[in-house]
């Protein structure tokens, strides 16, 4: 419901591309500072050294975007820039090391291609990094039984922190095998505790494991339970969804609300999607007033599946905003929908309008958060120089998608290129 702070705008010193999936920057970074008691907040709730801190994360994160290993992982939109980042960074890189890049950078087919004359491709690590492939490539079952093999050499030269298990279980989980990857989920839970290894907090592995348990939780049928996780996960903030309070609605507000729909009996001609959502919301909470929740709820319905009208050149996964004013207004509509679903006691209903209303849904965030292999887990594969050319930077951000760049084509004073500030939203 509440949201996280408005993007913030980056610009490139020496190269004329800019940023365009810092909101997705700003999400996982703020996801691992904010307080464990609430899913979101405002960035006037923030505490005055939490935002410091955000504000660094930031610098730091934009930083390395710009080096040569940031801007080797980046993919590019529009026209292609004339240094061949990611060809120049693989050269500098041991073949164990290019298994590892391409990887992270989700080239999955490269990677299996390099990784099956790699002579230590049946090693833990091997076996690892071939199932994350896989499973990139939607081969669910070979990847499944590639984990499995994994799992089976752990040791002392092959013994992975929770990103394995979360991995694992991501497979699973698309295959269908729940109470397997659930069980690798408490694993993953365990082995939080040494999450600062693997550039992340132990507070944002943990609650993407709740996510993820939870919504398992709602796969099997346990709709109300889930739900109540679900509204904890907020903390306090869960008071935003009115549900102790009963729709109580009088004459007055009732004669008012029949004149309003009697008034907009359409939405206004050449309606953008916020527009709309914002008048569909209203329209819902008249036909309430009125007795008609069927006709609210279906309006509703209609108000949280409006999304901003994508920017053409963009990928279909960078379209969606969920910091964007549209966003907000769809959280009104679906706080409003779950009041509902609460008094009809339609839990399963509830779930699925709760989860809308976090900044990722727990239904993806097996997709959106720490999806990057660490390093430190695959020490059969990678040399010291591989090591020295990495940041633990890199693996802090790619754990929410690979960077989109794009270039802006204005002439700048000694770079030749200046990048402009865009509004545009993620990248997962």
């Amino acid at each position: 419901m509440n949201q996280l702070p408005t993007r913030t705008k980056f610009f490139g010193k020496d190269h004329g591309w800019q940023l365009v999936d810092l909101f997705c920057l700003l999400c996982a970074v703020t996801i691992s500072i904010v307080s464990a008691g609430a899913q979101t907040q405002t960035q006037e709730t923030l505490a005055e050294e939490k935002r410091a801190e955000l504000k660094h994360k930031l610098e730091v994160f934009s930083k390395w975007l710009h080096s040569e290993e940031g801007l080797a992982y980046a993919a590019f939109l529009g026209n292609k820039p004339n240094v061949p980042y990611k060809e120049r960074y693989l050269a500098e890189l041991s073949p164990g090391g290019k298994i590892y890049f391409l990887t992270c950078r989700k080239d999955y087919s490269e990677a299996l291609k390099l990784l099956d004359k790699f002579p230590k491709r049946d090693s833990g690590s091997g076996l690892y990094v071939r199932a994350k492939c896989l499973d990139g490539l939607h081969r669910r079952l070979d990847a499944i039984a590639m984990y499995a093999k994994a799992k089976a050499k752990i040791g002392k030269d092959f013994d992975p922190g929770f990103r394995f298990y979360l991995h694992y279980s991501t497979a699973q989980v698309a295959a269908g095998q729940d109470v397997e990857a659930m069980k690798n989920l408490k694993i993953a839970t365990l082995k939080s505790d040494d999450a600062d290894k693997y550039a992340a907090t132990k507070m944002a592995v943990v609650r993407s494991i709740l996510n993820r348990l939870y919504y398992l939780e709602e796969r099997k049928g346990k709709y109300k339970e889930a739900f109540n996780h679900y509204l904890n996960l907020f903390g306090d903030a869960k008071s935003q969804f009115h549900l102790d309070d009963p729709i109580t609605v009088d004459s007055e507000i009732k004669a008012r609300a029949g004149k309003w729909l009697k008034e907009h009996q359409t939405s206004p001609a050449g309606s953008d999607p916020l527009a709309l959502c914002k008048y569909l919301t209203t329209a819902a909470k008249a036909q309430i007033a009125c007795g008609n929740e069927a006709k609210a709820k279906e309006s509703l319905r209609e108000a949280v599946e409006l999304r901003e009208l994508s920017v053409k050149d963009l990928p279909d996964e960078l379209s969606d905003d969920s910091f964007s004013a549209l966003a907000k207004a769809r959280n009104t509509a679906s706080a409003l929908l779950i009041e509902l679903d609460i008094k009809d006691k339609d839990y399963k209903s509830a779930c699925k309008h709760i989860r809308a209303t976090f900044v990722t849904d727990p239904a993806k965030d097996d997709l959106r958060l720490f999806t990057c292999l660490s390093m430190h887990d695959l020490s059969q594969l990678v040399t010291e120089r591989d090591r020295e050319l990495h940041s633990i930077v890199a693996e802090e951000r790619l754990d929410f998608g690979v960077p989109y760049m794009r270039f802006d084509g204005t002439k700048g004073k000694q770079a030749g290129r200046r990048p402009k500030a865009m509004a545009s939203p993620h990248h997962n």
